[in-house]
């Protein structure tokens, strides 16, 4: 064999096995910078399958909506937050208006609900099928609400409209936990425009996860028995397009599944693992809906839906008055495990 031949097939494998590295290695930070950078949404798009009648108010009046799982048919809570709460079936027929108010959020933990009235900045809550009906009075302007239950006893976070505070309730007890501010984590906040609404409790994995509204459009997602800050998960600078709304998580079992957010800018829904570190799942966008405040959903069956339902505000419905829109949650689970839709 020829020495200097030798040598020189030698180098290059040597060279090519080191190209490789290097290309492996440039591809790393390439998708570590754009992973940095937020990316591009992954979105698919599926229908819904029943609607809501608009509401009988005019503007953006409609905002939230509430599963509530009874022994019989399940129901929907809707609030039209200048006047009163609808109460639908689980297809969408009206069952029910009740003028009581202007109730702007509301949430359903067990056979609790509350919700926030503004007419006389209460939180009204009530144990359904037990006569028992509370209320307490923040001393803020109050403003988004979600309720859950933290050491066996019901818990609400209340949130201030136009204003930073976040205020954390035993209800069962009547006493205000503690109250934080919402933009304590972050740096060079601006003046105003630094309010949440939506929010959400995990009651297994003991978090909450709160949309900070306003210029930075924040994830956040804090302990629910301190209430201690966990993280950001996602921002403006990143994958939510405008305020993130209404928040929902969609159980796969007692740890697992994802976090569900209404990015409204782009009327996209992003979904998040529902595990630290919750990196983001995808996005989908529900035909025909748009500007979307109040979510809930389930992952319980109902009636023919195995996988449950998610159910989401319309904020526009034209040429209607906004109105609820229900999806048959298979739709999105059939969709987002489709092989190489987003990777």
């Amino acid at each position: 064999m020829n020495m200097v031949t030798g040598c020189h097939s030698a180098l290059d494998t040597i060279s090519n096995f080191f190209n490789k590295i290097l290309k492996a290695i440039i591809l790393i930070i390439a998708f570590i910078l754009l992973s940095a950078c937020g990316g591009e949404k992954e979105t698919f798009v599926v229908e819904y399958d029943y609607e809501t009648p608009p509401i009988a108010s005019e503007g953006d009046a409609a905002d939230d909506p509430a599963i509530f799982l009874t022994e019989g048919d399940p129901l929907i809570l809707g609030t039209d937050k200048t006047a009163g709460m609808y109460i639908y079936s689980f297809t969408g027929e009206e069952l029910a208006y009740y003028d009581n108010g202007k109730p702007n959020n509301v949430d359903v933990r067990d056979s609790w609900f509350a919700y926030t009235d503004r007419s006389d900045n209460s939180v009204q809550y009530a144990k359904l099928f037990e006569n028992i009906s509370l209320a307490v009075y923040p001393e803020i302007n109050i403003y988004g609400i979600c309720i859950g239950i933290v050491d066996s006893e019901l818990r609400a976070i209340v949130t201030e409209e136009e204003g930073v505070n976040i205020q954390y309730w035993n209800l069962e007890k009547q006493e205000l936990i503690k109250t934080i501010d919402i933009t304590a984590d972050e740096e060079n906040v601006p003046a105003a425009g630094n309010e949440a609404e939506g929010c959400v409790f995990d009651d297994e994995q003991k978090r909450i996860f709160i949309s900070r509204e306003g210029s930075n459009g924040i994830l956040k997602a804090y302990d629910a028995e301190t209430l201690d800050f966990i993280k950001a998960i996602d921002s403006r600078q990143g994958l939510i397009n405008g305020d993130p709304e209404g928040i929902a998580i969609y159980k796969t079992n007692e740890t697992e599944g994802f976090i569900i957010v209404s990015s409204q800018g782009d009327n996209t829904f992003n979904m998040y693992d529902r595990q630290a570190p919750f990196l983001y799942q995808g996005s989908f966008m529900i035909e025909g809906v748009e500007d979307t405040d109040g979510i809930d959903v389930t992952h319980l069956q109902i009636g023919n839906y195995p996988a449950g339902i998610l159910v989401v505000q319309d904020g526009k419905n034209s040429p209607d008055n906004q109105n609820f829109k229900i999806v048959d949650m298979e739709r999105i689970l059939k969709k987002k495990v489709a092989p190489g839709w987003m990777y």
